[in-house]
């Protein structure tokens, strides 16, 4: 009985100790970014004129996704999208 109880103390200290929350400042922000799918492309294709901006990890706005694989391509830098749409 005594174990029990010692065990089910042990459970509720971990939980009251994993469940708290940490608070954010308003100037950090969690973003989440996505691969462009580059794994198609030849060593330097020719992008589409057509204009889908996308956000890149480097804080640029891109063209298109094309744009930013080539960005990848020449700069060997990993540039990820942030968000479809302008910085």
């Amino acid at each position: 009985m005594a174990v029990r109880l010692w065990v089910v103390t042990l459970a509720m200290a971990a939980l009251l100790i994993v469940d708290r929350e940490v608070p954010v400042s308003a100037k950090e922000e969690l973003t989440f970014s996505r691969m462009p799918i580059c794994e198609h492309m030849e060593e330097f294709p020719v992008c589409s004129q057509t204009s889908t901006p996308v956000c890149g990890t480097d804080g640029v706005t891109y063209d298109s996704e094309c744009q930013l694989c080539l960005t990848r391509l020449k700069t060997k830098l990993d540039v990820q999208i942030v968000k479809d749409g302008k910085c």
